[in-house]
């Protein structure tokens, strides 16, 4: 796309700015996760940044979110959103809705949308979901060195409850923006509001 995500636009701001906002608005503390020394748009107000340690560095996404667990378990939350930088169609009662069913399901540690594909396969939206800290924890630092250290199987360790996308209060959310004109049509879609 010829720049980071993060900084693509998107109402106007960078991308991770606009991510930011959305999901500040449903929780209490909101961190993102970087590189050291990676460039990062300002952050909004009561937006934290914390960095991977030099030994998760290029880690790939679990690392980062165990980053973010242990950076976020000091403030209290027992539930928590993981999201990406790059969610375009994400909007803050999407946050709600899955904090809200993983809070009410006391029989799981977390939430996750999933699609299913023609072959039956689930595929999972793994940056889209919610887990229990104290569980997701645990399972993060298990396997962030093991050889298979994909999102994925966070969730599938948890025992994720997986719901399918088409259940979903809007379930545009869970969108990709992985190319030019993924973006262009979430740009379309948010300026028409």
């Amino acid at each position: 796309m010829g720049q980071p995500k993060a900084w693509l636009d998107l109402d106007g701001e960078p991308m991770l700015v606009t991510v930011c906002r959305t999901v500040a608005a449903a929780v209490t503390v909101a961190m993102v996760v970087g590189s050291a020394g990676a460039a990062l748009p300002e952050l909004p107000a009561g937006v934290a940044r914390v960095d991977d340690p030099a030994e998760r560095r290029h880690g790939g996404p679990l690392a980062g979110v165990l980053t973010g667990l242990e950076a976020i378990a000091d403030a209290g939350p027992s539930v928590v959103f993981v999201g990406s930088c790059d969610a375009a169609w994400l909007t803050t009662a999407h946050v709600n809705w899955i904090l809200d069913a993983l809070e009410a399901a006391a029989d799981c540690a977390a939430i996750v949308p999933v699609t299913v594909a023609a072959d039956g396969a689930r595929i999972i939206c793994a940056t889209s979901g919610a887990v229990r800290l104290a569980a997701a924890l645990d399972a993060a630092r298990s396997l962030v060195t093991s050889p298979n250290c994909a999102l994925r199987r966070l969730y599938e360790v948890l025992d994720a409850r997986y719901v399918p996308v088409a259940q979903l209060p809007d379930p545009e959310v869970v969108r990709s923006c992985n190319t030019v004109a993924q973006w262009q049509a979430a740009r379309a879609a948010r300026a028409r509001g």
